[in-house]
């Protein structure tokens, strides 16, 4: 039976291949991002719609919800997907700023997103699904990264209180990833030295994640959970 899929930052890498994936499958997909992507051509199909915000604030949920609601009666899941990686500022003067981004876009935005769309996703005899996209860095922070990991941490925090929440007609569960997929700027040397303190030394890809939500989509009995799909990086990490 198709199901209906909003997916967040799906304009590229994970989002786009997640979007590819559902559509491959016979689904309907709302990909939900900043710009429109060039690589949103290429998905020829009538059950794809390209959601575009201006940003991840309230008024980007104010866009989306306008642009899904008018058009679905039900939704079956919603991936929050949308992310930004970046390190702590060296200025201690951009701290509020860079803390405020991560905050809207790993934080904010999601759970306004889940609380707009929930009266959607809501079905006590076939509850609708969310999947928060968070980061292995949740658990065991970098102290290079504490901002990225804080508002990660914080929407781990988000995925079980709105499992509670929203119980039974809604299940609520994370992702936490690890090394999936480099991107170009990383150098061999660079890659070298994430592989080798990873257990499972490999570029695996984003089909795993794919995978893993086919798994908590198809379990019923799955909520308040989060799955590591690290390649076992997370126990390996000082």
């Amino acid at each position: 039976m198709m199901k209906t899929v909003v997916i967040t930052g799906a304009s590229r890498r994970l989002g786009l291949f997640l979007a590819e994936q559902f559509i491959a499958r016979g689904d309907r997909v709302f990909a939900v991002s900043r710009s429109t992507s060039n690589e949103f051509t290429s998905i020829d199909s009538a059950n794809f719609h390209a959601v575009q915000i201006h940003g991840y604030d309230k008024l980007g949920v104010e866009q989306a919800v306008t642009a899904i609601k008018p058009q679905v009666s039900h939704i079956d899941l919603l991936i929050n997907n949308a992310s930004v990686f970046e390190a702590d500022p060296k200025d201690n003067q951009e701290i509020e700023s860079k803390l405020t981004l991560f905050f809207q876009i790993h934080m904010l935005f999601p759970s306004l997103l889940t609380h707009e769309l929930a009266p959607l996703l809501f079905d006590e005899k076939t509850p609708g699904l969310v999947v928060n996209m968070t980061d292995i860095y949740a658990d065991n922070p970098s102290h290079q990264h504490s901002l990225y990991c804080s508002t990660k941490a914080g929407l781990e925090n988000l995925t079980r209180s709105f499992a509670k929440k929203f119980a039974p007609g809604i299940r609520c569960n994370s992702i936490m990833p690890g090394p999936l997929k480099f991107l170009p700027e990383h150098s061999q040397a660079q890659k070298e030295q994430v592989l080798n303190a990873t257990l499972l030394p490999f570029e695996a890809g984003f089909n795993p994640v794919f995978q893993t939500i086919e798994f908590i989509l198809a379990n019923p009995f799955v909520t308040g959970t989060a799955i590591k799909v690290d390649g076992g990086r997370s126990i390996c990490r000082g």
